[in-house]
């Protein structure tokens, strides 16, 4: 079944069966950079999403409305804002990843150019990039802890002062909230599968690569080694594996993973109990014997096979983009019925989602199927 009648199956069931739907309490993002083959100079660091963070702080600055209808308007801004401070934080962290790599690759280089003036050069502009991404992103993530902190509070006193225009209790109006906003959702993730289905191109494949017809031959490979960032080497099995097998061996480590408070998100992780998103999913995929690249927007370049969302199957990887696909900042494993295994950020951690935990802004066309 497609992910589109799944989608509609699942929540129009829920529906009946409860009358109600739950909010989701998840921001959504804004863009990644893909890691260079050589370390940037200084003024090529993007210190844009410490801007776009600040900036979201402005909607904790309203003042309620006098009308329930330009009240919901300012819950609104206020949800969006959110979304864009989440979204500028896994930008800039994301950067920072894409530096390392390109740091580590600068280090080789260097290595070889050992006792020439190159070598030099090549050291200095990695660690400059690498620090200076660094350095961003650690700030990004103390802005984001300020964002979130005075957002949550504003969108507390909006709901309070809906509550005492619709004269019914905060709890109460809290509901009402939630499900509105569920069901607007919902129905913006159905228009979206269904724009997928019918007005989305194909992507172009290669069929000699297409992971599903090699299906017979699809095997575990050799070990995926030392993590890039700071963290212990991730062993991938040596059994052989069929795809099947292993997609659902990766999908079961992924949702287990996200069940337990143990695992924590971290920027630049890669385990074993800590992650960034890309390190998440590529530790459940190493679970089930395939290596993938270290970044998100490595891994959409590297999957073999593109599929559009409306044909999502468990095990796709589902990316964030701002700019188009030109990269990639956010990536997400498909665990079947509308949702997502992803670990996002220090206070939401490693968690399974709806598919459009914070809307569909940004969700990008196509899946990487492995």
């Amino acid at each position: 079944m497609s992910i589109l009648k799944s989608v509609v199956v699942v929540t129009s069931a829920a529906l009946i069966a409860s009358g109600a739907l739950t909010a989701s309490s998840a921001p959504a993002p804004t863009a990644g950079r893909t890691a260079q083959h050589h370390a940037a100079s200084p003024e090529q660091l993007n210190p844009g999403p410490l801007a776009a963070i600040t900036k979201s702080m402005a909607a904790a600055q309203l003042s309620p409305a006098k009308t329930t209808e330009a009240l919901e308007k300012q819950l609104a801004t206020v949800r969006a804002a959110l979304q864009d401070a989440e979204a500028a934080t896994l930008e800039a962290t994301e950067n920072a990843v894409a530096a390392e790599e390109a740091a580590t690759q600068d280090r080789t280089t260097a290595a070889s150019l050992a006792g020439t003036s190159l070598a030099a050069l090549g050291r200095s502009q990695a660690q400059v990039q690498q620090l200076e991404s660094a350095r961003l992103a650690h700030t990004a993530q103390g802005l984001f802890d300020q964002a979130e902190l005075r957002l949550n509070a504003k969108h507390e006193d909006l709901v309070e002062a809906s509550a005492a225009l619709r004269k019914t209790s905060v709890a109460r109006e809290s509901a009402r909230l939630a499900r509105q906003s569920e069901s607007r959702e919902e129905a913006e993730l159905i228009a979206a599968l269904e724009d997928s289905e019918s007005n989305v191109a194909e992507p172009v494949n290669d069929p000699a690569l297409d992971p599903e017809t090699l299906e017979s031959t699809q095997v575990a490979i050799g070990a995926l080694g030392t993590a890039s960032v700071a963290t212990a080497a991730i062993q991938v099995p040596t059994k052989k594996l069929t795809r099947t097998a292993r997609i659902k061996k990766s999908v079961k480590w992924a949702k287990k993973i996200a069940k337990n408070n143990k695992y924590k998100y971290r920027y630049g992780a890669t385990g074993p109990r800590y992650f960034d998103c890309s390190g998440y999913v590529g530790k459940a995929f190493a679970k089930g014997g395939k290596k993938l690249k270290r970044t998100s927007s490595a891994q959409y370049k590297a999957a073999p096979k593109k599929v559009k969302l409306s044909k999502l199957k468990k095990g796709d990887l589902v990316f964030w983009s701002s700019n188009r696909g030109r990269s990639f900042y956010h990536v997400a494993m498909y665990v079947g019925n509308g949702k997502i295994a992803h670990a996002r950020n220090p206070k939401a951690g490693i968690s399974v989602t709806r598919l459009n935990y914070a809307g569909m802004r940004n969700i990008y066309k196509y899946a990487g199927r492995y």
